[in-house]
């Protein structure tokens, strides 16, 4: 084979290290990078955090929807693969960081904001209260109870055996091994526990399945005593046609009229056998918002979140140290300087992060001003392509920093993500968002009659009569997407 050489021109994008820690922080949802900054804190001695009561609340930053997109260097297009890279750095390499967060920060931002002294965003961050947990809620009620030592035990044992939803998963004799075996427990003594526990708030629990939970229920009521016979044969023997709505097989199988079966429904119907919602069993489920919504005149505008704005500076202590090099050898020199190096970059990486969501969010609420006036009727159709060419930067940017990000607005909170939708035609040319056809159709639900509800095509006729083309077949996904049932199994059990 003959040799030979041969010249070849390609372009390839390589990512550096600041850019790639840039783009993580940008990434992580709030919590996750509370975890990543406390990491840095822990490992790098030249970067501290500038506590939070030395931040005057007057300092706290608005993004005007008016702004100048020019001015701030949020992570751009450039920052992702298949784009060219003219910088991969969002400060001036001059910029002193070893001064306070604020010196270093806001000055990028200063002909982009708007102050609005005095304000107190403390009321936007979103703490879980510690929910008192099922096991919890039972096992205090059995304490005050006259039980002897050894029921009391018996008792834990059996509360160790509910599921989240309130439920018995162990078989007595199951229950009974648990046990210490030298308590000689027999499965009558654990099925006298259990029927107490029965009887304790919240109603039904220890039951092993629905069907023993709703009977508790039933035993419970105060009704006629016809139907509520009648209502204890349907759950013992005929749940299943109540399940699949099949009431013309439930009325032969019973042999009884049509007003006797509605009145024995209507008890059915009237029980709530769900326990769950009512108690927490962790304490994970909580959501601090990144960015808060506020009107300020006609406008709604986005900012940070004060509560959730980690700052943080160089130590000034160490950095003064490579200025006295008599008081260093190499090898600490070069530990400071590889320190002070990697504190500036981290500090970068995170502010370019508050740049890059403050944008983001800022165009936004820029383009869904109705839905915060109007609600979910009144969003406008958004596609991450729309942010990305306002805002001049690539997709996948647009994408890391809206996921797991959250907002929080006088409508509630919502994930930055909720806010795009695709768009359905109208028939005046216009669009509507999917979001606002779902909340059309989730309010046509709510007011359909029971006894008679609409069909997914009776839907979508009553949305074009409103100027909305949906095919019947987009209703119905929609529809299942609300976990909304089919008409059939929506209508009424009662009547």
């Amino acid at each position: 084979m003959k040799q030979s050489l041969h010249l070849k021109l390609s372009q390839q994008l390589t990512l550096t290290p600041q850019l790639k820690q840039s783009l993580k922080l940008l990434q992580l949802p709030s919590l996750d990078l509370e975890n990543e900054i406390q990491i840095a804190l822990d490992n790098n001695p030249l970067l501290e955090r500038v506590e939070s009561e030395t931040i005057e609340n007057e300092q706290i930053q608005t993004v005007s929807l008016a702004q100048d997109n020019g001015i701030p260097q949020p992570i751009a297009e450039s920052s992702d693969p298949g784009y060219e890279m003219e910088r991969t750095d969002n400060l001036a390499p001059e910029q002193d960081l070893s001064a306070n967060w604020d010196e270093s920060f806001e000055p990028q931002r200063a002909s982009q904001v708007v102050n609005h002294s005095g304000a107190n965003d403390s009321e936007f961050t979103q703490f879980a209260v510690k929910q008192e947990s099922l096991f919890e809620h039972v096992e205090w009620q059995v304490k005050m109870t006259s039980l002897s030592d050894k029921d009391q035990l018996i008792a834990t044992t059996i509360l160790h055996c509910l599921n989240d939803d309130g439920y018995v998963t162990a078989e007595t004799e199951d229950i009974a091994r648990l046990l210490p075996a030298g308590m000689e427990i027999e499965a009558d003594e654990v099925n006298a526990v259990l029927s107490l526990i029965k009887t304790l708030d919240p109603l039904g629990v220890g039951a092993r399945n629905l069907q023993e939970r709703l009977l508790i229920l039933l035993n419970s009521l105060n009704a006629d005593a016809a139907a509520l016979e009648l209502a204890k044969q349907i759950v013992s023997h005929h749940l299943d046609l109540v399940g699949s709505h099949n009431l013309a097989k439930l009325k032969k199988s019973l042999g009884v009229s049509g007003d006797e079966l509605s009145q024995s429904l209507a008890l059915i119907t009237s029980l709530n056998p769900v326990i769950a919602p009512q108690f927490s069993s962790d304490n994970e489920n909580y959501v601090i918002p990144d960015v808060v919504v506020k009107k300020i005149g006609d406008t709604w505008l986005a900012q940070l979140n004060s509560e959730n704005h980690s700052k943080l500076r160089v130590n000034d202590t160490y950095a003064e140290l490579l200025h006295s090099s008599s008081k260093l050898d190499k090898e600490g020199n070069d530990y400071i300087q590889h320190n002070l190096n990697e504190a500036k970059n981290f500090i970068k990486g995170l502010m370019s992060r508050y740049d890059t969501l403050i944008l983001v969010s800022q165009e936004i609420v820029k383009r869904q001003q109705r839905f915060f006036e109007e609600g979910e009727t009144g969003m406008q159709p958004m596609v991450l392509h729309d942010i990305a060419n306002a805002l001049e930067m690539h997709e996948s940017t647009i994408s890391r920093a809206t996921s797991g990000k959250y907002l929080h607005s006088p409508k509630g909170v919502f994930e930055l993500k909720y806010f795009f939708s695709s768009a359905v035609s109208n028939t005046d040319g216009a669009t509507s968002s999917s979001t606002a056809i779902r909340s059309l159709i989730r309010t046509m639900v709510e007011a359909e009659s029971k006894a008679k509800p609409l069909s997914d095509n009776k839907i979508a006729k009553e949305l074009e009569k409103q100027g909305h083309i949906v095919a019947r077949r987009t209703v119905a996904k929609y529809r299942e997407s609300m976990q909304i049932a089919p008409s059939s199994q929506r209508k009424s059990l009662v009547g």
